[in-house]
């Protein structure tokens, strides 16, 4: 071998040949070839008999024993890491990449392991059970998934990633497992320099991806930051004049991303530009364009967005990650996906690698699927999508090259998603046959509950549990249709107490009863065994809300808000419960967060104002009642457009110079106010108190006209309030007016305006 075992590793990340034969049959993708190895047999002691223990007790055994004989020798460790890394690769081309793999985990075991080829897979998926959440059935070839961990204990990093993608909800386990072991490999890297730069964007890449998937959205942002400081790539979202259909007469602003990749000398370049192209369908409609077609610039002054250079692959994979990220920190409409267009056409403009531009247009048909004239343009192209993995149409290695620097789902979940598509197009029975074949169970009664038929949906539970009777998930699927407590509790003592979901769903039950204390109860059974579970910290929550239990309600609340900082309900709550043990300052801070994430939501808007009015933040105060009348505005009748009492404390500080929590006069903000006075008498007509609240800002102001004219405005209001004659009440209303019509007059009458 004629470079260092160090660097032959770094070289197997990325995909470079090294010169050590092992490693290269792997850049090759020759996955089968390397499990057939003569290391390969001494790693899964294919040359002794097997003992009557597990598969994996086994292969421990047999590398303890091939290391003895060998004791210190780089080359040999390296060569089992390779071993370990061709079972992880042949799961990951089982499930993910394609094509199909023409091996099977027992066929590189020793003869009785191959005699029980149903029994190594059925140990493997309870194996690779975490936290109490099961692994999808149907999960293909999993055993290479549990030999990869076996032999790959110092490269956790990836194989954690990989177990949480099969289960069917996050793990906390994992997620610490995931986090230290990419912290543990950050130390470990050589120096960043040319040589070493794409082994540092793809660690900040994976990174990125780890924290998109448990939706720290914050995190992910600086880890793609720092990707791209890592790469040197230079990119930015810009706009620029053209036409998006074909009888456009005139041009409009357009976004688009201008991106160029670095050059780096003496660097292999990699394959850019060489990839090949999965099926991508044209979209064949009478009045779009195919693509923008942007203005064509005459003097030349600028860069034309049609004719960029070609971007590396792993800068490509920096785009679709930022991409996810502009999704994650937005609200679904128009606006994110207009947004999110930009980065994936910059993609498909090149096609250098068949996996990542396969990720391209997954994304490119999540959002067409949303619009008319695309919807079926998407819905064939995730068909196309699905049906190229069994294909062999490009090489195993270009498919695997960058495979752990996108965020690609397994084949199933795409097939899955297929079935979905389908459901919201109305062609419900077609999806049906995709999730039966899948065994979805959830999905499939689904589908029959929207057929409207209940109890075929019931038939097709119990049929599966004549099969698998002491299923628990198959257990909570049954509860969920006859709304029986018992089927959950047989789900939870049939899984010994470690299947989460059954207490979720006990928990929901008892919510859904009012009773509190039992729902509290399950969920922290729940939550003890995977508090990833935001909705259930959630719901948590709110029982203890109701139970009036504030401190458990303040940590269950907090927790969501951990878990997902954007959960804009669990701020709310949060910030209620607060209040509720008198700390005000505590539950301000969670408003505020919480009109970040639900900004139309005027409720929580006046809530932010009365709280802000009651600390002395005037100015925070006065912005949430502007935002109040912006939101209401012509929708609401003027009675209830705003809180009259709290703009007269407003207005009385900003005249009075009161000072503020932060000991600044309230009187700064007098232009504040006007400006929202303004605003509030464009939608008020009949508030004498309002107008008096004006005619006294308007005085301290020194605009003595527009105050006695408000004030002409307040009596105006009650002299002709309807049965004002016949009330005492307003007839005495009215005449207080008067008096103080007539104050003002005497008292600003004969002042000059300034």
């Amino acid at each position: 071998m004629t470079r260092t075992i160090d660097t032959c590793e770094w070289d197997l990340i990325i995909g470079k040949k090294s010169g050590a034969s092992l490693a290269d049959l792997l850049a090759d993708g020759q996955y089968a070839q390397v499990l057939r190895s003569d290391v390969a047999g001494k790693v899964f002691g294919r040359e002794g008999l097997s003992q009557d223990i597990g598969a994996t007790q086994f292969i421990s055994s047999a590398i303890a024993k091939y290391l003895s004989t060998n004791p210190s020798n780089p080359s040999v460790e390296f060569d089992i890491l390779c071993v370990g890394v061709a079972c992880l690769y042949s799961f990951v081309q089982s499930g993910w990449t394609g094509p199909v793999l023409e091996l099977e985990p027992e066929d590189i075991l020793p003869l009785p392991y191959q005699e029980n080829a149903y029994e190594l897979k059925k140990n493997a998926l309870e194996a690779l059970v975490e936290d109490g959440e099961e692994v999808y059935a149907l999960t293909p070839k999993p055993a290479f998934l549990q030999f990869a961990v076996t032999i790959l204990v110092e490269n956790a990093e990836k194989l954690t990633l990989l177990k949480q993608r099969i289960l069917d909800n996050p793990a906390q386990t994992l997620q610490d497992g995931i986090t230290e072991a990419l912290e543990a490999t950050r130390t470990q890297l050589p120096p960043l320099s040319p040589s070493y730069k794409e082994l540092h964007t793809r660690l900040h890449l994976e990174s990125a991806l780890v924290e998109h998937y448990y939706s720290q959205d914050v995190k992910a942002l600086k880890h793609i930051e720092a990707a791209t400081q890592s790469s040197d790539f230079k990119w930015s979202m810009t706009g620029a004049l053209g036409k998006r259909t074909k009888f456009q007469t005139f041009d409009v602003a357009q976004l688009y991303v201008m991106a160029e990749s670095s050059v780096d000398e003496g660097v292999d370049g990699g394959e850019e530009g060489k990839g090949t192209k999965p099926n991508t369908l044209a979209l064949n409609d009478d009045t779009l364009l195919e693509t923008i077609e942007f203005t064509k610039k005459e003097d030349g002054g600028s860069v034309d967005p049609d004719k960029q250079k070609n971007l590396k692959i792993v800068d490509q994979c920096i785009l679709l990650a930022s991409c996810l990220n502009v999704k994650n920190t937005n609200p679904m409409h128009g606006l994110t996906a207009e947004e999110m267009l930009p980065y994936i056409r910059r993609v498909l403009e090149n096609p250098n690698n068949w996996m990542v531009h396969t990720m391209a247009l997954l994304l490119r048909t999540r959002i067409e699927g949303a619009k008319s004239r695309t919807i079926e343009r998407a819905a064939l192209q995730l068909q196309a999508l699905v049906d190229q993995f069994p294909l062999s149409d490009s090489p195993t290695s270009e498919r695997m090259h960058h495979f752990f620097n996108i965020f690609i789902p397994p084949k199933w979940e795409m097939e899955c998603e297929l079935g979905e598509r389908f459901v919201s197009l109305g062609v419900t029975r077609s999806a049906l046959e995709i999730f039966e074949r899948l065994q979805m169970w959830e999905h499939v009664i689904s589908c029959y509950q929207m057929l409207e038929q209940e109890k075929k949906a019931e038939q097709v539970v119990l049929e599966r549990l004549e099969v698998t009777p002491e299923s628990p998930k198959l257990w909570c699927i049954l509860g969920d249709l006859r709304k029986e407590v018992g089927c959950y509790e047989k789900a939870w003592k049939l899984s010994e107490g470690r299947y989460a979901r059954a207490m979720r769903s006990l928990g929901a039950y008892y919510f859904r009863k009012s009773e509190w204390v039992k729902a509290i109860e399950c969920y922290h059974k729940a939550l003890a065994i995977n508090p990833l579970f935001e909705n259930a910290w959630f719901v948590l929550g709110c029982a203890a809300m109701r139970a009036e239990d504030w401190d458990q309600a303040v940590r269950a609340f907090s927790r969501v808000t951990h878990i997902q900082a954007d959960h804009g309900e669990a701020w709310t709550n949060l910030a209620s419960v607060y209040i509720k043990q008198g700390k005000k300052r505590e539950g301000w801070r969670a408003l505020r967060e919480a009109i970040r994430e639900q900004y139309d939501n005027a409720k929580i808007w006046e809530n932010f104002m009365f709280v802000s009015t009651d600390l002395g933040e005037f100015s925070e105060a006065i912005r949430a009642m502007d935002r109040v009348v912006d939101i209401r505005g012509e929708k609401t009748d003027e009675r209830s457009l705003i809180d009259e009492e709290v703009l007269e404390i407003l207005v009385n500080a900003v005249i009075d110079g009161t000072k503020d929590a932060k000991d600044v006069p309230a009187s700064k903000y007098a232009a504040k106010a006007a400006n929202l006075l303004d605003k509030i008498l464009r939608h008020v007509s009949t508030s004498p108190r309002i107008f008096r609240t004006a005619a006294r800002f308007a005085r301290s102001q020194n605009d003595f006209k527009e105050s006695l004219e408000y004030e002409q405005k307040a009596y105006r209001v009650l002299l002709h309030a309807p049965g004002m004659a016949e009330d005492e009440e307003l007839f005495k209303a009215a005449a207080e007016g008067a008096s103080e019509l007539v104050d003002a007059l005497v008292g600003l009458g004969p002042r000059k305006q300034r």
